[in-house]
């Protein structure tokens, strides 16, 4: 075996021990491409997501082995229902690929929740969906601004099949329609900077 063949078998086998031992990365463009992890671009190009490339039929001994269980498994028929809820918020061109979508509120995730039970919402209802926000995004399904109180979906949906996304589409057909996205404005660090010297 060559020294180059070497070597790319151990960069390789460097980015999948730290793809098992932290999940999806967010790295630089740049980053050469490793053997069985997709890259995800992030709609801003300003990095790369790399995601295990999971083999077709894997079962759950394979998915625990890459840190890739299907769902959170705390309450998961709770944090599947959002995890279902933030698909229909923040992909709204289902003709396009689910990643990287597009920016949903918990407003949004709010309604849509109400929706679905079929009455208002209660106050432990928002308990539940930050719980089950904060899971996905801990298992990279989502990308979850505690902050900003904003929503994408994660890295990980890019490794949903056609046979995935055809079954979500029409999912979504059945859920309540979310209301238009408010979003927070965005500050750039111009603005940042010019806010701390007036604040001086």
């Amino acid at each position: 075996m060559s020294t180059e063949a070497v070597e790319r078998r151990l960069y390789n086998a460097m980015w999948w021990a730290k793809v098992q031992s932290a999940g999806p990365l967010e790295v630089d463009p740049d980053t050469p491409a490793v053997a069985g992890l997709t890259r995800a671009a992030a709609p801003d190009g300003s990095s790369v997501w790399l995601v295990p490339t999971l083999p077709s039929g894997a079962g759950h001994g394979v998915l625990d082995e890459l840190d890739a269980p299907p769902v959170a498994v705390e309450q998961p028929n709770e944090t599947a229902r959002i995890l279902a809820i933030c698909v229909a918020c923040c992909w709204t061109d289902r003709s396009a690929p689910a990643w990287p979508g597009s920016t949903g509120t918990l407003a949004q995730v709010r309604s849509v929740y109400a929706g679905m039970r079929g009455r208002p919402e209660q106050s432990s209802d928002l308990t539940l969906i930050i719980g089950s926000l904060r899971r996905l995004h801990a298992t990279h399904w989502l990308l979850w601004d505690d902050k900003a109180a904003e929503v994408r979906l994660g890295p990980r949906v890019i490794t949903w099949t056609a046979a995935d996304l055809t079954t979500l589409r029409d999912l979504c057909r059945h859920l309540p329609e979310p209301p238009a996205a408010v979003l927070s404005p965005q500050v750039s660090p111009v603005d940042e900077q010019e806010l701390e010297e007036s604040d001086e």
